[in-house]
Order: C-alpha cells, then sequence, then structure tokens
C-alpha cells in the first residue's frame, strides 16, 4: 500500500491518495461548463432572433475543426468508402460499402435492407432505401454527420443543386417517400428535398453531456410512471422529427430536456427551447404510462420552437454544463446492442465487482475485474478504469498543464473488430490490449509481480500441477506456445449472458497487434439471403416482400399470401407481424414452400430482365462479435481440462480434446431447414466450409472445424478482408521513421535512401493491415507539405492483386528480350474527396514499395513495368528504383521506386520468381 503524503505549502495543504488514480488525473471524467457561447442556427444567426434550430455546425464550428471531427470513422461509418462496385469485388454486390451505411445492416435478421446505389438506371435497380431513408432507418444509434450529412462525393445534401441531380442517385433518391417526403407506397421511389428537410448535423451533446441532466420540463408530459427526459428527448428527435423529415432540427431536441443548471453557471433548473406540441394523450403502455402527442407545425409547416431567453446571458450566450470525454452510459445509448451480441453491459458501475458480507466476489457476469483499477502511461498519467475512454479515447492520458486540443482528433482507437471500417486505422495506433498493458508497454502491469506474463503463467501452472510429467527443459516452450496460439480472452473471458442466458462462446483465429494468429473468443451473427446463382444478383427486402399480399384473417391473425403472377393462384401462405417498425414474413416451414417461394422469385427477376434466374438461400455470418469485455478474475480463467484430458497417470495431454471448447464437442446451430434435400437439390448454398447439416436439417458448425478453416481465413465478417484481393484506405501521417518502419524497411542503406527522398521529419504511409500478401505487402509513402496536410484526411488508397493472365502476359511482352515477370501484378488507386479515381497526387512524387519475389539484388538489373488500363505496358528499366531487398527463405522481398503517377506495376529481371506468389492465401499461408 501507498503512503497518504502531505505536501504544506505555506497555509495551503495539498493531500493526495495514491490509492487511486491521483485527484487531478480523474479530473478529465468530471463535468465541466462551457465557455459562453451563442446558439446559431444553420445561416450564423443567433437562434433568439431567428427562431430557428440551432446548428452544430455554426455553433461549435466557431471553435471546434466541425469538419475534421464529423469526418472521423465513427461518424462516417463506411460512407467515404463506398463506391458501387464494392460489393461486386466480393461477391456481395448488394453492398456498396463496409459500414453500416453500405454494408450490412445491423438490424433486419434475414431481410435487412439493402442501401441504394449512388448509380441506378431504373426505380427497379434502385434497392431499399435512398441516404434519407437509412437515416429514417438507423438515427436512433448514429448521432449525426458524416453520412447522414454528407453525400458519398463529400457534399453537404442540402448543398447541391436539386436540378442537377441524376434520376434515380441514391443519395439524392429514396424509396417509400414522395416529393414532399411524405411516406408513400414502397413501389414509389422519388426524389428526395433536401432543401425542406435539412441535413442531419452531428449532436455534439449525444456524447458530451451528463444524461442524468434530462429531465421533463413540460408539466404536461411530466407523468408519474411515465417516460423520463431521456426517453423524451430520444422520442423527439427520432420520432417526432427525424422520422417526420425534420432533420435540422435533431440537434435542437436535446435542449428541450437538458438542464442547464451549474453552481458557475445558470443557478435554477433551466431548460433552452420548447418545442410546440398538442394532442397530448397519457395512456397505459408496456413498461408504464406512455406518453403521445403530435407537433404543432407553423403555417409552413415546420416545428414551432420557443427559445427560452432567460437561460442566456445579455450577450445572448449560454453556458452549457459538458463532459470533456463521454461518460459510460452515452457510449452504451448505441452500443447496448452489445448486450446480445457479445454480452457486454457497459463500462459504468454494473461492470464493478460486488463482495458478499463475508468478503467472497458475487458472481455476476456484467463484472470486469479491471473496473476500479488504475492504469499509469509511459507519460506518468494515471486515470482510473471506470469509463470506454481507458482504453478507447485519445489524450485521455494528457498531462494536465497541456492545452485542451480544441480540434482533437475523433478517431478513437481501434484495433482489428468485427467491423471493416476504416481498416487502416486499426493498431494505428491501437486501443488499449491485454498484451500492451501487461506484457509490452512500457511499464507492463504484473498483477502476480513476475517481470511478464511468460513467467506469470509458468510459475502459476508449476506451482498448481498442470505442468506436472513435462521435462524441466520443456515448460518454457510449452508456455510461450499457449501465449503465441491463445489470446489472452480466450481464457480470461468466460460465463458471457444474454440478459441472462447462457451466451454460447465459439473461438476462431483472428490477427492481432504483433500481426500473429491467435485463438480469439466471439459470437457468430448468421444471416442468410436470396442469390440468383447466374447473375449474382441479390434480392433486396422489397423484391423479396412485393411477392407477399398483407392479409388479415377474420379469426385476426395477420398473414403473407404469395401468388403466382401468370395464374394468379396462391401458392404459399406465412404469418406475418409488425418487428422494429416494418412488415416482416415467417419463412416457410417446408421444403415445398421454400421450392415455391424460390419460383416465384425466379419469375420476379425474369420479368426484371434477368436472364435463367436460378435463386437459392445463402446462409452466411455476417459478422463474428469480437469479445473482449468483461475479463473474469484468473481464478474464473478457463481450467487446462477445458481443452485438454488427463492421462491414466494424471498428467494433462499435449493435444486439444476433440470434445472440449477448442473441438468437435463446442457445437453451434446455425439453423434448422424443413428438409435437408435443400442443400442437396441447390435450394440452399452453405457458405463457409464450416457449415454442416445433418440428416434432420440441422446445419451446425464446430469449433475444431472452424479454427482449422480461420488459419487461413481469419477475417471477422463476411467481407473476408484478410484474404480480399483488394483494400482501400487512408493515408497516416508520420515520422519518417515510423514509416519506414511500418514498410517493414530495416536495412540501413536503404533507410538512407528513403530518408532523402522524404526531406522533411513527417510523412505519409499507406500499407494495407489485411488482404492477401502481395497487398499487405505494398506501402505508399510521401513527404508531408501544407498541401498534402489539407487534402490527406479526404484522399484515399487503393491497393488491388491484378489475377488477370492476359495483363501478366502483357507486362512479360514490355520487359527486355530474356527477363521474365519476378512480382505479381498490383494495382495502385488515388481517390479523391468526390470518390473519384485520379493519376497522381497533385504531381507529388511518391516512394512506392512492392513486393518482388526475384532474386536480384542490384536495382540496375531489375526492369520497373508499368501501366495506365493493364493492356498497353511501359518499361521504365531501373532509373527510378531506389533500392532491392531479394526474396529469400520463400518469402518475398521488395523493391523501392519513385513514381508520380498510380497504375498498374509490375517487376521483371532475367531469372524471375524464385518463391511463391502468395496470391492465395493458402499457397504461403498467413
Amino acid at each position: 500500500m501507498k503512503m497518504i503524503r502531505h505536501i504544506s505549502v505555506g497555509t495551503f495543504m495539498v493531500t493526495t491518495v495514491a490509492l487511486t488514480a491521483p485527484a487531478w488525473g480523474q479530473l478529465v471524467d468530471e463535468e465541466k461548463l462551457h465557455p459562453a457561447i451563442p446558439l446559431l442556427d444553420e445561416s450564423g444567426a443567433n437562434v433568439l432572433k431567428s427562431g430557428k434550430p440551432y446548428s452544430p455546425r455554426t455553433t461549435c464550428g466557431q471553435c471546434h475543426d466541425y469538419e475534421s471531427i464529423t469526418h472521423s470513422f465513427h461518424l462516417e461509418q463506411g460512407r467515404d468508402e463506398t463506391d458501387d462496385d464494392f460489393g461486386k469485388r466480393i461477391g456481395l454486390p448488394q453492398l456498396v460499402g463496409p459500414g453500416y451505411f453500405g454494408g450490412y445492416n445491423c438490424m433486419g435478421s434475414n431481410n435487412p435492407e439493402q442501401l441504394a446505389r449512388k448509380d441506378n438506371a431504373s426505380a427497379d435497380d434502385f434497392a431499399d432505401l435512398g441516404a434519407a431513408g437509412w437515416i429514417q432507418r438507423c438515427e436512433g444509434c448514429h448521432s449525426g454527420g458524416g453520412w447522414m450529412e454528407k453525400d458519398r462525393q463529400g457534399r453537404r445534401y442540402d448543398e447541391v443543386d436539386p436540378d442537377t441531380v441524376k434520376p434515380f442517385d441514391g443519395d439524392y433518391y429514396n424509396r417509400g417517400t414522395d416529393s414532399n417526403n411524405q411516406p408513400a407506397d414502397a413501389s414509389v421511389v422519388s426524389q428526395w428535398d433536401w432543401k425542406k428537410s435539412g441535413v442531419v448535423e452531428n449532436d455534439c451533446l449525444m456524447c458530451h453531456i451528463d444524461q442524468s441532466r434530462l429531465q421533463v420540463f413540460d408539466k404536461r408530459l411530466d407523468v408519474e410512471d411515465g417516460p423520463d427526459g431521456y426517453d423524451l428527448w430520444r422520442t423527439l428527435r427520432r420520432y417526432k422529427f427525424i422520422d417526420n423529415g425534420f432533420f435540422r432540427y435533431n440537434a435542437t431536441a436535446m435542449m428541450e430536456y437538458l438542464n442547464i443548471r451549474h453552481p458557475d453557471g445558470v443557478n435554477k433548473d433551466t431548460n433552452l427551447v420548447t418545442v410546440a406540441k398538442k394532442d397530448i394523450v397519457i395512456e397505459d403502455g408496456r413498461y408504464g404510462k406512455d406518453v403521445e402527442y403530435e407537433l404543432d407545425l407553423d403555417k409552413n409547416g415546420n416545428p414551432q420552437l420557443t427559445w427560452n431567453r432567460a437561460a442566456f446571458d445579455e450577450n445572448g450566450k449560454v453556458s452549457i454544463p459538458m463532459m470533456g470525454f463521454p461518460p459510460n452510459d452515452n457510449c452504451m445509448q448505441c452500443h447496448r446492442t452489445s448486450n446480445s451480441r457479445r454480452g457486454f453491459y457497459g463500462f459504468g458501475e454494473d461492470a464493478e465487482a460486488v463482495y458478499d458480507e463475508e468478503g467472497m466476489l458475487v458472481d455476476d457476469y456484467k463484472d470486469d475485474v479491471h473496473y476500479g483499477k488504475v492504469f499509469t502511461e509511459a507519460n506518468g498519467e494515471s486515470r482510473e478504469i471506470s469509463t470506454c475512454n481507458a482504453c478507447h479515447a485519445r489524450n485521455y492520458y494528457r498531462e494536465p498543464w497541456v492545452n485542451v486540443d480544441l480540434d482533437a482528433d475523433h478517431n478513437f482507437l481501434k484495433g482489428n473488430s468485427d467491423m471493416n471500417v476504416a481498416d487502416h486505422r486499426d493498431y494505428q495506433p491501437k486501443a488499449k490490449s491485454c498484451m500492451y498493458c501487461h506484457d509490452t508497454g512500457p511499464d507492463p502491469v504484473s498483477p502476480s509481480g513476475h517481470k511478464n506474463m511468460k513467467e506469470a503463467h509458468l510459475a502459476l501452472w508449476k506451482s498448481s500441477g498442470d505442468l506436472r510429467g513435462y521435462a524441466k527443459d520443456e515448460l518454457e516452450g510449452i508456455t510461450q506456445t499457449h501465449l503465441d496460439e491463445v489470446s489472452c480472452q480466450a481464457c480470461h473471458i468466460t460465463n458471457k449472458k444474454n440478459r441472462g442466458r447462457d451466451l454460447q462462446i465459439l473461438y476462431q483465429y483472428r490477427r492481432e497487434e504483433d500481426g500473429k494468429l491467435r485463438m480469439t473468443p466471439y459470437n457468430p451473427r448468421a444471416r442468410y439471403f436470396w442469390k440468383d446463382k447466374n447473375s449474382d444478383r441479390v434480392l433486396t427486402k422489397t423484391e423479396r416482400n412485393s411477392v407477399f399480399e398483407y392479409v388479415e384473417k377474420e379469426d385476426g391473425s395477420k398473414v403473407g399470401q404469395v401468388k403466382d403472377p401468370d395464374t394468379g393462384e396462391v401458392v404459399l401462405e406465412v404469418s406475418a407481424r409488425i418487428s422494429h417498425g416494418s412488415l416482416r414474413y415467417s419463412d416457410p416451414d417446408t421444403y415445398e414452400g421454400f421450392a415455391a417461394l424460390k419460383k416465384i422469385y425466379d419469375k420476379l427477376l425474369a420479368s426484371r430482365g434477368v436472364e435463367n434466374p436460378d435463386v437459392a438461400i445463402v446462409w452466411t455470418e455476417i459478422n463474428h462479435y469480437l469479445m473482449s469485455h468483461n475479463t473474469r478474475p484468473s481464478t474464473e480463467a478457463l481450467e487446462c481440462e477445458s481443452c485438454h484430458k488427463r492421462k491414466q497417470n494424471g498428467v494433462i495431454s499435449s493435444l486439444v480434446a476433440p470434445d472440449s471448447i477448442l473441438g468437435s464437442g463446442n457445437v453451434k446451430e446455425v439453423t434448422t431447414l424443413p428438409d435437408p434435400k435443400m442443400v442437396e437439390d441447390g435450394l440452399v448454398i452453405l457458405d463457409l466450409p464450416y457449415m454442416q447439416v445433418d440428416e434432420e436439417g440441422k446445419v451446425t458448425e464446430t469449433v475444431e472445424d472452424i479454427l482449422y478453416y480461420t488459419l487461413v481465413n481469419p477475417s471477422m465478417t463476411r467481407l473476408n478482408n484478410e484474404i480480399a484481393p483488394s483494400q482501400r484506405g487512408q493515408a497516416r501521417r508520420v515520422t519518417a521513421i515510423k514509416a519506414m518502419n511500418t514498410a517493414g524497411i530495416w536495412d540501413e542503406k536503404h533507410r538512407k535512401l528513403v530518408l532523402n527522398e522524404l526531406g522533411g521529419e513527417d510523412s505519409y504511409i499507406f500499407r494495407p493491415n489485411y488482404g492477401v500478401a502481395p497487398i499487405r505487402g505494398v506501402s505508399i509513402m510521401t513527404a508531408s507539405d501544407f498541401m498534402l496536410d489539407m487534402i490527406m484526411p479526404y484522399t484515399g488508397f487503393r491497393a488491388a492483386l491484378v489475377e488477370d493472365a492476359a495483363a501478366a502476359k502483357a507486362a512479360e511482352s514490355a520487359a527486355d528480350k530474356g527477363s521474365k515477370l519476378a512480382s505479381d501484378l498490383v494495382a495502385l488507386e488515388v481517390i479523391n474527396a468526390e470518390g473519384d479515381v485520379i493519376s497522381n497526387l497533385l504531381d507529388v512524387e511518391m516512394l512506392v514499395v512492392l513486393p518482388y519475389r526475384g532474386g536480384m539484388n542490384v536495382p540496375g538489373k531489375l526492369q520497373l513495368l508499368t501501366s495506365v488500363d493493364g493492356k498497353a505496358w511501359d518499361n521504365l528499366g531501373s532509373g527510378d528504383i531506389l533500392a532491392v531487398k531479394p526474396a529469400h527463405d520463400g518469402l518475398a522481398g521488395y523493391i523501392i521506386a519513385r513514381t508520380t503517377e498510380m497504375g498498374y506495376f509490375a517487376i521483371a529481371d532475367r531469372k524471375g520468381a524464385i518463391v511463391a506468389s502468395c496470391a492465395l492465401p493458402e499457397s504461403c499461408g498467413n
């Protein structure tokens, strides 16, 4: 125990207690009164004068870099990585991006909505929702900015002239609404009026206020056992403003329920605005009283606002109590879906361990052993681990004398998660991890007092007798093997529950921060979709639902009937229900029912010009929800017998037991088909090799098979990023030294050459974290300068493996006579803020690092081949090649070359490749 220290300075005494984080260190988690500012509307006028909704863009943007903040990946959700061909590259043509904007919708079960492509030829080609509809579908968990504010070309939706919009543009048209933004039949696709609705600017206060301040000020809504301020705020924002097309009002909703009382500011309970309401009705609800009302609109059809002048000072400014770092409840208002997906319930007080009167730990699946502990960063700053910020927030450990960064980077620290948004940011830098805090960090925490985790585990296993029977000189190797193969989470995260119900834990290989693959706990999200085998077209929710006719029978039951479009005969009837605000139809319960539905879908696609349609159900897993919270005490970690059996002599077998959690005994049931013949007959396709169907139609998977497969493909999502032939991302600004380290350039001569080219201290580097081996070996580097600093945050890069025999033949024919290709073909692209592929970056000279499979060690013996289209190739010789590292020990080397132009690249020499391509993961491993 550390002592309590008293430091006297005259009559002033400072007391610090070192049992927890220093008091001044935890000030970062305390509420502070924001300096007084005016609340401005979109035009920049004070809302007290205009009476209009407040604009975070103009208000917060007075001091903060609003554009940069709202461009962070957490708000973009993949908008800046979308393109219409995104899904085609990975066999999922219905997707236009990697994130929730354009990727897999997090809701919707087996029939989720699909975002429309940017370019669509007709209403039939337009998917389920445009950008406006997507906002109304997903506003409950998204604060605004990013995709809710800007189109796929980076333009603010309401600043684009509607007369210049192409018909059926997925950003400016929407399905299910008319030209006045009002609900319409799903067959209607109309242009959305963004000038009328405005955009959903980011509501900064969703993260930066203490939610306990939300309360009811309107006495008409203040009902005993009724909704509280938090619930009423969400209702106003989501169901009254956004769902009714009043997007620009979204951030104002908070102002009606936020109590700005503060000892240093307004000293009485006060809100900032009142929204006019009518037809208020109090009725019994599922969890108490419900309050229903309608907005009282003005003559122009807009909500009426009454700003509270008394809450502002004489200069028309207001001081709002705010949180610098989001409290746990603010994170969980959106991440509450982790309850069912990961068995995670936040890092608030629920995560704190509770002990009974005898000092025994009370078993609680919401606990995390880290809660309440103190972590000290390399700079000496200590923080109590009691919010998400301790691991995920930037600047959380900044020294107290460092000024607040008004333009703080809002890209949260992330690792290799189960979402493929901004993959280029994985581990760059990383969130706090088991490995960093307990082993590889500058001051690793060892609860047992040992030097590192290897020594700690070795001592534990020896003392417990788990290593009895093994030779002494084998013990360190056995321990290291476990640390190399098994993640910390796999053993230390147990007893997961989904709201009290057991949540099965599966294990797969996953790439960790040191590049190694380790077994990691996860929960798969299985879904199916209908896909045409011939055209690869995936049916949208609109198309799937269009063949059903909703019918309410005399007995009150609700059903969906499917009629043959040629005969009018009812060929199928299933139950129907309303769920999460949309009509849903159940699956057929017989082989014949599915077969009948397939025939109708085939006819539907044929009527839309698809040749020889042959649809089938594809069962897959869209996400492997990573489990990395709720760490248990060491006494509740997995025991050796969870994976291994003891021999007759009591010694633990080195083999993994078949019936263990890592073997065939850990079985996950995916679904049950009415008939296993659905798979045999091609009506159902099992998309993953470890999915198996038995004679009863039960589709299952075992951890044994999952581990075998994920050694080759350790992807965390169906996007298969680990084995993808193409990777897109942004360049990071780092020191030139770090850029070379990232690119894997360690040869001192090569480093001097690169430093000479890059010049100054800072540079930019793009290097894919994932993809097949040749793609992970690519880097693009350039020096930092004023112009690049402005455009790089909005510029993307793509590296793609070119698997085209004709292109390879054309490239080799351009090489010197007698030379052969000694590399894979790689295509490099620069993508500007509008999403367009451009040939160069302001004519700036860049260094490209390309994998080289030949054995030459002198640049003069190589030829750099380039092409604009992959057909006509130029031989640039060796003049632009700075350095070469030959292939060795079965691994590719690299070349470093200068270029101002992106395009296709290949390398040739007199002898050709001496190591395998590694273009396929199984050819060289990962």
